[in-house]
């Protein structure tokens, strides 16, 4: 990877296992500051692994092999267990239902992640500014519930952005979300993160959302990245057999409308040439 003044994150070389079974092998990828960056796979390619890995979790898979440079501070996963875990990395899951309690009004849920985060509950004025960028009205007396599925996703996202961070990764963030809301929610996001220099990877299954969002874009397959580069590129001229799998049965020209919800995933690819 190109030695870069801009390079946010370099991942080089990690390997994971869990007992005895490798989960991830020699995976590398680099992301620069500002930039959008999408890891597509399908179910079981490692895309949860690696992101437990990045956030610095060691359980249930334990990398023992590789090294992560992020925001100029290096780690070595065999040394990971032992180190303090990445800062400035936010996360955002990919249901609601994992974000929020039900029970609780908003206002308390939002003054609790902010105490955690930054340690005082107060609502300050970035704060407001951040939801207002983000086209979030005042929380009142609200619960999860009265509020629609792409605002408590947005909610979310602002909550994963309190405290600043300069890397945020979205975990199939349109799976729960009906793909118009999605879109609109994802151009809010990328919005906010290009505003304010924040890199942002997105972890999903449909190739699709990374060829309409992403500037570059990782493919994984059992455990490994079998291509990396910029999307137009690898939508282009796929140099991995399972990118040219996932490329050939799409009509990628649709993608000039954005209004368009087509998608395929790498599932789907797979199931047309079983």
């Amino acid at each position: 990877m190109p030695n870069d003044r801009n390079l946010l994150l370099k991942l080089e070389n990690l390997s994971a296992r869990i007992g005895r079974q490798v989960v991830l092998s020699n995976v590398s990828l680099s992301i620069k500051t500002g930039e959008c960056v999408a890891v597509v796979g399908g179910s079981g390619a490692g895309k949860s692994t690696l992101l437990r890995c990045l956030m610095g979790l060691t359980r249930p898979a334990s990398p023992f092999e590789g090294r992560l440079v992020f925001n100029g501070k290096e780690t070595h996963f065999p040394l990971l267990q032992n180190a303090r875990k990445p800062e400035r990395i936010a996360y955002v899951p990919q249901n609601p239902d994992q974000g929020f309690d039900p029970l609780k009004r908003l206002a308390w849920q939002w003054r609790q992640a902010s105490r955690i985060i930054t340690g005082a509950s107060d609502f300050t004025d970035r704060q407001k500014q951040l939801l207002e960028q983000l086209g979030l009205k005042p929380f009142g007396r609200s619960f999860p519930h009265e509020w629609s599925r792409g605002m408590q996703q947005r909610l979310l996202v602002a909550m994963a952005l309190i405290g600043e961070p300069r890397l945020l990764i979205l975990d199939e963030p349109t799976s729960a979300l009906d793909p118009l809301i999605a879109a609109q929610v994802l151009r809010a996001v990328k919005a906010y993160a290009e505003l304010h220099d924040i890199a942002v990877l997105i972890v999903t299954h449909d190739l699709s959302l990374a060829a309409r969002n992403a500037h570059s874009t990782a493919i994984m397959n059992s455990g490994r990245v079998v291509e990396f580069g910029e999307t137009a590129t690898l939508l282009s001229s796929p140099q991995s057999d399972y990118g040219r799998l996932l490329v050939k049965h799409r009509d990628w020209t649709v993608l000039s409308n954005p209004q368009s919800s087509g998608s395929i995933t790498a599932e789907q690819s797979f199931d047309a040439v079983s």
